[in-house]
This record gives structure tokens, C-alpha cells and sequence, in this order.
């Protein structure tokens, strides 16, 4: 049995001190790669730094989350446009209606330039996108007009509704989070069973969001099988395959097709 992380933030705190030992403890675990993910001009940074020192188990996605937007300067964006290049994708970017830490408008008008930018160097899009049934409605509406981008809805916690949209409307992949073994999260349970198993991917979000029975501490990609038991039990799919369907899934979404060769 072998995994993918397909979100991690090791290029964070407390995770970025104890790299070597975290990706060990990974290995053992049956995880066998992780994507790094950027959130803003410091840890895309690292995200690259680690991808370079560990290539055999990382590879880096740059990007500004919807919280970091607002601070980002003109120098920010130029500098991103030349981590893309390195990267296997743009991430993570998107909307959150949440926590709104930037005005939604501001919101908005980053994630059009940063989609802008996927769409010139034809990468994939790993997107946080939290809110409301309003917000979905206008999200993904926002989103059709970016069709031909490929989009993958990380820690994926909304209901079926939601699901069958970006689906059926952006043809999107979703990737299911430790939170779907949390007790109260029978509508992304719910969702999960409904999810057609060439839709599915599985994250940490490490060090956020820990499984059951670690929830409460700090989250890293050895947790992840937790996940996929979860996972597999819901979709009636025995184990192993699970794994091996998300993993296609995850080299087919961030076109690393040859990174086991």
C-alpha cells in the first residue's frame, strides 16, 4: 500500500524544523510523495528549497492565499511568476468568506490575476474555497470563466450540491481532508459516498487538521492513512485500491506522470 499528501505544508512552523524526520516517519507510514504548498512570498520560497533538497518525496505548488492577498506588493507577484515556472502547480490561491481577513472584492481581483497567470504557464489550480451556499453559487460561477484550467478543490468539506457543480460544471478534482473523520462532518460523508472515485484525491493539510485519533495535534503526512481508511470505508473500496486510485488521480491532476520512473 503506498499514498500521496497531495497538501502539506511542511515549508511551515513546527513542521519546516524537523523536515528529515517528519518524511521519515511519512515512509514508514506507506506515504510515498507529498506536493509542498506555498501561501505567500516566504514559504513558496521553501516550498522550493525542499522540493530541491528532497526530490525523491516533494514537489512544490506556489501561490497567495486569500488571507495573504492583501499584503502582497507588485515585487511579490514578479517573483511568483518565476517560482511557477518551477512548480507543479499554482497554490494555493482562491476565496474565503470565512475568515474574511481581505475585503471580498480584493479577493476576487487577485485570484483573476493569479488564474491569469496559471492559464499563461498552463498549470494546474489548487484552490481554498470556503463560504456559504452563496458563496459557492458565486465562486463557481466566477470560475466558469476560466474553463480549461484544471482545478483541484482542497480540503473539500461542503455537500453533495457543491460536489456534483464542480464536477459537472468545472470538471474538477476534489481532495478530502482529515475533517472527514471527524464526528459532526456527515455532509462531506455524505459527499464522499457520491464522489466518483476519478474525482477523489487525499491531503493532510499538515500541520492543520489532524484525523481521528490524532485531532487536536499537530498534523503531518504520516496521519494520512487514517484518511484513507475513512475514505475506502465510505466508498465500500478495498484499501489498497483506494490508495492507488488517488495516487493516479494525483499524478494526473499535477502532471507528474514520471515521478516513480
Amino acid at each position: 500500500m503506498r499514498l500521496i499528501d497531495s497538501h502539506s505544508h511542511l515549508n511551515m512552523e513546527p513542521l519546516f524544523e524537523k523536515v528529515p524526520e517528519v518524511i521519515e516517519r511519512a515512509r514508514q507510514a506507506g506515504v510515498v510523495f507529498a506536493i509542498v504548498i506555498g501561501i505567500n512570498p516566504e514559504t513558496n520560497k521553501r516550498a522550493l528549497e525542499l522540493a530541491k533538497k528532497y526530490p525523491d518525496f516533494l514537489a512544490p505548488a506556489v501561490g497567495f492565499h486569500p488571507h495573504e492577498v492583501g499584503k502582497v506588493i507588485e515585487e511579490d507577484y514578479e517573483e511568483l511568476e518565476e517560482q511557477l515556472k518551477k512548480a507543479c502547480a499554482l497554490g494555493e490561491v482562491g476565496l474565503d468568506w470565512v475568515k474574511e481577513y481581505t475585503p471580498k472584492k480584493l479577493q476576487f481581483e487577485h485570484l483573476e490575476r493569479l488564474l491569469e497567470l496559471a492559464r499563461r504557464q498552463k498549470k494546474p489550480v489548487v484552490l481554498h474555497f470556503r463560504g456559504d451556499e452563496v458563496f459557492w453559487k458565486e465562486g463557481i460561477d466566477f470560475l466558469k470563466h476560466w474553463q480549461g484550467l484544471k482545478f483541484l478543490f482542497h480540503c473539500f468539506t461542503a455537500g453533495k450540491k457543491e460536489l456534483w457543480r464542480v464536477i459537472d460544471e468545472l470538471s474538477a478534482f476534489i481532495s478530502i481532508p482529515g475533517i472527514v473523520t471527524f464526528k459532526k462532518a456527515e455532509t462531506l460523508r455524505e459527499a464522499v459516498k457520491e464522489c466518483p472515485p476519478d474525482r477523489l484525491l487525499l491531503e493532510t493539510d499538515c500541520p492543520f487538521l489532524a484525523p481521528e485519533p490524532y485531532r487536536g495535534k499537530v498534523n503531518e503526512p504520516a496521519f494520512l492513512i487514517h484518511t484513507a481508511k475513512k475514505v475506502a470505508e465510505l466508498k465500500n473500496l478495498p484499501l489498497e485500491e483506494l490508495c492507488e486510485i488517488t495516487i493516479q488521480n494525483t499524478l494526473k491532476f499535477f502532471g507528474l506522470k514520471d515521478v516513480f520512473k
